[in-house]
């Protein structure tokens, strides 16, 4: 059976896969990620988690590559990743009683068959109202400096964010639905390489 890779340095990724019974190893990719600012957010997500799973599945011949990247908007403004605590402790404050939405871009690529299927996930969320002092207390516990939107909804985010429209393990960076449906795409079932307990 060919093995999985995950073109992704993001350990939730990792974990959510690991959390599956899925087996996988973890190759990241290396690649910059680009945010053209006319292109839309969902071709954005897309391009870049494709030119993840490529990169990585150039030197392999019988793996199933899977490449992700997410992107958070609030408002009009495209968010990534925090490069530092004052940022991401200003995003957080700027979140504040606001509706926040999540895209995904997933790639998954058989690199014996050649066969490549994309798509993404967009979900939303909202955040409840934090004076100054609050969102500073919150991300104490937080340190959500490696996330795109430099926020998490899990543990002591669940306190934080609420009425979540779509799906959840898209926001976590991984949405398994649309996975299972690009492995599909792709020629695969996602179900084989579940490891069994029996």
């Amino acid at each position: 059976m060919k093995e999985i890779i995950l073109a992704s340095a993001s350990e939730r990724r990792s974990r959510i896969l690991s959390e599956c019974s899925i087996d996988h190893k973890v190759l990241a990719s290396g690649v910059e990620e680009k945010h053209p600012k006319d292109t839309p957010v969902s071709q954005v997500v897309q391009m870049n988690a494709r030119v993840k799973a490529e990169a990585v599945a150039g030197d392999l011949e019988q793996a199933v590559v899977v490449g992700a990247d997410t992107l958070v908007v609030h408002g009009k403004e495209v968010i990534g990743k925090p490069e530092s605590k004052e940022a991401a402790l200003s995003l957080l404050e700027k979140y504040s009683g606001s509706k926040v939405e999540v895209y995904t871009g997933v790639c998954v690529i058989d690199t014996f068959s050649g066969r490549k299927a994309s798509g993404y996930e967009k979900s939303s969320l909202y955040t409840v109202p934090l004076s100054e002092k609050e969102a500073e207390r919150f991300f104490d516990h937080m340190a959500p400096y490696d996330k795109a939107g430099g926020f998490s909804v899990e543990g002591i985010g669940s306190m934080l964010f609420d009425d979540i429209e779509g799906s959840y393990y898209n926001i976590l960076g991984l949405p398994m639905i649309k996975l299972k449906e690009l492995f599909a795409q792709a020629g695969l079932d996602i179900l084989e390489y579940v490891k069994s307990d029996q």
